[in-house]
């Protein structure tokens, strides 16, 4: 008995200690130091991490959950050829402060709100990835005056769209999950088991991926989970969306084990001008893992000239025409694709999308699903391209133009004598307004005549 009294005290001395450290390191905050002005700004109480690059008309880009501003490196220095780049990281992630509370996809499109307002931007263009394309999508439905054009990557529209891998979640319990952080955090193998699944393929894990899923603390990791989660969830922020009256890009990996693929046909369905760009052979980082296709697509999309998507090729192929070509020096630019680069121009566009608007009651004639782009044998189907590649992106200041059918589909059969018309308008088609009084009533009788 007294062996058991003393093994039963042990492990109540043992769960007693694992709680008391749980509750501490799920209370751990970190503060920035020796902030200077050029890289840190205050905002919603917190020090933010920010970086500006480039010149030309704005662009906003927003990571997302256990990530940080560094992935996206490769596409800003892209961009900022054409374009001004911001980049922060969110607060409890990267660089920036990581407070207990403060989390989530409201209080990050706040956020998102003052750092737009503190840079005066308008009309800007946003590119969003997982929970920070939840943000954006709140930001741009409660200020359509800030976003000019919007990308969604890897986004959930619902929390069931969302799987946590095993090793992760346990970081993100409630009682011990702050020591299995803590774990994660000081042990880089465990840290690489938690994201390894973000990738279709092992050899695009990049070291910054790795590190910044350790920059975080347990108390930012699991709140702006199972708060933006909550948030998403029964399609609450999706139907926000069909308020959003800016172009919009909906971009997903086929592969992706984070976030479902099928997200993308929630986020496009409700609005009239969207497009969607599933990327195979791709996981949950796209910008990673397919830089080259992924940065023309979103150069594309930005400029409406789809001439960016000429030079992308899928890797095998490109790999293929180099054992070819061997030594022998091409006089074509140079593609970049999953940190290789190739050269020579594609026999046809590897990467495309219908530039069109999305049919809608101001263009009828389509269907109801947006443009869904698939590779067909290794390939995306070719696109006719009009001389002006600028005019399928109308902006959003300029109006909408309604198609009239041809005559003989809108007028009806005229009887022999034309005084002689029909007792209601009913008879010319379902498709034509009937005229309404300075009442605001319906009158079914042609003018010049006077109702019973």
């Amino acid at each position: 008995m007294a062996a058991m009294s003393i093994v039963l005290i042990v492990l109540l001395v043992v769960v007693v200690l694992v709680l008391v450290a749980s509750i501490v390191l799920g209370r751990d905050t970190s503060e920035v130091e020796s902030a200077r002005d050029t890289e840190y700004l205050e905002l919603e109480g917190v020090m933010i991490r920010y970086n500006v690059m480039g010149g030309g008309p704005p662009v906003l880009l927003v990571h997302g959950w256990l990530s940080s501003s560094r992935v996206w490196e490769g596409l800003a220095a892209r961009l900022a050829q054409r374009f001004t780049v911001y980049t922060l990281d969110l607060n409890g992630f990267g660089e920036s402060d990581k407070p207990l509370s403060g989390y989530g996809i409201r209080n990050g499109s706040r956020l998102l709100y003052a750092f737009c307002a503190h840079f005066g931007l308008t009309r800007a263009n946003v590119v969003g990835h997982n929970f920070g394309g939840a943000m954006a999508v709140k930001l741009a439905a409660d200020h359509p005056d800030v976003v000019g054009r919007l990308v969604l990557v890897a986004t959930p529209a619902d929390e069931d769209q969302i799987d946590v891998p095993t090793m992760l979640w346990l970081a993100t319990l409630p009682v011990v999950g702050p020591l299995f952080y803590a774990l994660g955090r000081g042990a880089r193998p465990v840290r690489r088991l938690w994201v390894r699944p973000f990738v279709a393929d092992s050899d695009d894990l990049t070291d910054e991926v790795i590190d910044d899923a350790g920059r975080s603390t347990p108390a930012a990791v699991s709140k702006s989970l199972s708060i933006g989660r909550r948030e998403i969830s029964r399609g609450r922020l999706a139907r926000q969306v069909r308020i959003i009256k800016v172009p919009l890009l909906v971009i997903a990996g086929e592969e992706d084990q984070i976030v479902d693929p099928q997200s993308v046909g929630v986020w496009a369905g409700g609005v009239e001008r969207a497009e969607i760009c599933l990327i195979g052979e791709c996981g949950h980082l796209p910008m990673i893992e397919r830089p080259g296709e992924f940065n023309a697509q979103i150069l594309a999309f930005f400029t409406g000239d789809a001439r960016y998507l000429d030079y992308v090729r899928p890797p095998a192929e490109a790999r293929e025409e180099a054992a070819v070509q061997g030594n022998e020096v091409s006089e074509t630019p140079a593609v970049e694709q999953r940190g290789e680069t190739t050269t020579g121009p594609p026999s046809t566009p590897d990467d495309t999308v219908d530039l069109t608007p999305r049919p809608t009651e101001l263009y009828p004639g389509g269907g109801s699903v947006p443009n869904v782009v698939r590779k067909q044998g290794g390939r995306y189907p070719a696109r006719h391209r009009g001389t002006e590649p600028e005019e399928a992106y109308p902006s959003a200041e300029e109006p909408r133009v309604r198609r009239v059918p041809a005559d003989e589909q809108f007028l009806p059969e005229l009887p022999e004598d034309l005084f002689d018309w029909p007792e209601t308008r009913r008879e010319f088609g379902a498709g034509e307004r009937r005229p309404t009084d300075s009442q605001g009533d319906n009158n079914d009788y042609p003018p010049g005549k006077e109702s019973p």
